[in-house]
């Protein structure tokens, strides 16, 4: 998904080696990864699950691939843990997490859930830095207790949960929230 704020001012003033976002969605226009290639990052990793979006991103990111500096990975964010690997557990990453589909690509995909957000934040809390920068996309949605109608973590406060398994990684985490497809989208949460 697009993004409005700078990836490389962040990427900067946290010292954050690499990138890693769940959910590419159409690399023909002007995705994250294409920004955060631009912005100066040592690697950008990206799962997603659309063939679709897997094959025009084989296509739109081949000089990145075949550089090894862009590495996409199809297959269910909620399965991020399988690409975390030893650089980005010691070295300071950025992670924005967006991977969210529909009921009808559940069905196609076999995916174990519609939103992933609390598997993906599991995913980071085993890793051995605990400072990492992670931005959650779509505010404007999980801030109803229903994100993308996904019902089987229960009737939960959805952003609270997210913030109290984020402080649970490490305490010292503070949120502010950025413009992404709309004002204010997207939290951040961070260590200075």
């Amino acid at each position: 998904m697009p993004v409005s704020f700078d990836l490389e001012q962040i990427r900067t003033q946290y010292n954050c080696k690499h990138y890693f976002e769940t959910g590419l969605w159409d690399p023909t226009t002007n995705v994250s990864s294409k920004k955060a290639l631009r912005a100066g990052f040592d690697t950008v990793h990206c799962i997603e699950i659309k063939d679709e979006w897997i094959e025009s991103g084989k296509k739109v990111f081949e000089n990145e691939i075949s550089q090894g500096k862009y590495f996409l990975y199809q297959d269910d964010s909620c399965n991020m843990s399988k690409y975390l690997n030893n650089t980005i557990s010691t070295e300071r990453t950025m992670f924005f997490l967006d991977a969210h589909l529909d009921h009808a690509d559940l069905l196609k995909y076999d995916l174990k859930k519609k939103c992933p957000l609390l598997e993906e934040l599991s995913a980071i809390s085993k890793l051995k830095r605990k400072d990492h920068i992670i931005l959650i996309d779509d505010l404007r949605l999980i801030t109803n207790n229903w994100a993308w109608n996904e019902k089987s973590y229960g009737n939960i406060n959805f952003l609270q949960t997210i913030q109290d398994l984020i402080t649970s990684i490490n305490k010292d985490y503070k949120f502010t929230r950025l413009d992404g497809h709309v004002e204010k989208d997207v939290l951040c949460a961070y260590i200075e």
